[in-house]
């Protein structure tokens, strides 16, 4: 099963987005053996001081990783932060093309 780990950042200036961006480059050298995690990095288009950090799993999904927890933590200092886990709805990855909605379109009680 694969979940996602998202850590969201908004980083009062561009001196802390750099920082988190540092660290970001840290946590990837030191777990680029590892093969249950993938790890991405987004920035806002509007706003850079704005990071969201994706640890994808590759396992059984839990409250928050320990990286996750470690992460969250490095970061307090840095700027406002949300911390969220999200596990991939496997049967929606599988469907045709045809059949997937958007959240507003999905009528209430259809079942296939």
């Amino acid at each position: 099963m694969i979940w996602l780990e998202r850590i969201n950042i908004c980083a009062p200036g561009i001196v802390e987005a750099r920082k988190v961006l540092d660290l970001c480059k840290q946590i990837l050298e030191s777990t680029a053996f590892e093969t249950e995690l993938r790890l991405k990095v987004f920035c806002n288009t509007t706003y850079a001081t704005d990071i969201s950090i994706h640890l994808l799993w590759k396992s059984d999904p839990g409250a928050v990783s320990i990286l996750g927890r470690e992460v969250d933590s490095a970061l307090q200092d840095l700027g406002l932060i949300s911390h969220t886990v999200w596990i991939e709805q496997e049967e929606l990855t599988m469907v045709d093309a045809s059949k997937i909605y958007s959240c507003q379109e999905i009528p209430l009680g259809q079942t296939d």
